[in-house]
């Protein structure tokens, strides 16, 4: 009886081990999300997500709102206040991936500077050039979608520019 009740025993044992289930561990960033801020290109994110599947992705910005504040600079050097500007909403241009085992590395995700305004209408006169010196995205968003629905996100939070440099989130 002791044998048949061991054997019984192991049996179920060796069965349950064998019928282990993988899961999936669904849409997620494989390590760190790394922008990098520029006055001359804006914010521009790159990194990698897994879980994806095989269907085709897309990965932008967003912010709620972009403000860009400018100066006015004559041919002496001497600055006069410029003019800002605010736009709401603001989405970059969308990337297409891929997906290769269910992974994108993503690169160049980007949400530019906004439109100048003209020199014209922003400085005293139109012999005045105008000079970018700040940017302010709020509520930075990476969006990764399929069929037009997000499927991961990544809140960035606000972005000031300057200073310039490489931001790991």
């Amino acid at each position: 009886m002791r044998r048949v009740l061991a054997t019984a025993l192991l049996t179920l044992i060796a069965s349950a081990a064998g019928t282990v289930t993988a899961t999936a561990q669904g849409e997620h960033f494989i390590g760190a999300v790394t922008c990098t801020k520029s006055l001359t290109s804006g914010l521009t994110c790159s990194g990698k997500a897994a879980g994806l599947g095989n269907s085709a992705t897309a990965a932008f910005l967003s912010a709620d709102s972009v403000e860009a504040e400018y100066i006015c600079v004559n041919r002496g050097g001497n600055t006069a206040p410029g003019q800002g500007t605010e736009f709401n909403r603001v989405d970059g241009p969308t990337r297409n991936f891929n997906p290769r085992n269910g992974q994108i590395t993503f690169t160049n995700v980007n949400l530019p500077i906004p439109t100048a305004p003209s020199s014209r209408d922003a400085c005293p006169n139109g012999n005045w050039n105008l000079r970018l010196t700040r940017i302010a995205y709020d509520n930075v968003v990476l969006h990764i979608q399929q069929n037009g629905t997000d499927i991961l996100t990544k809140n960035i939070g606000d972005v000031v520019i300057p200073p310039e440099g490489t931001v790991v989130f």
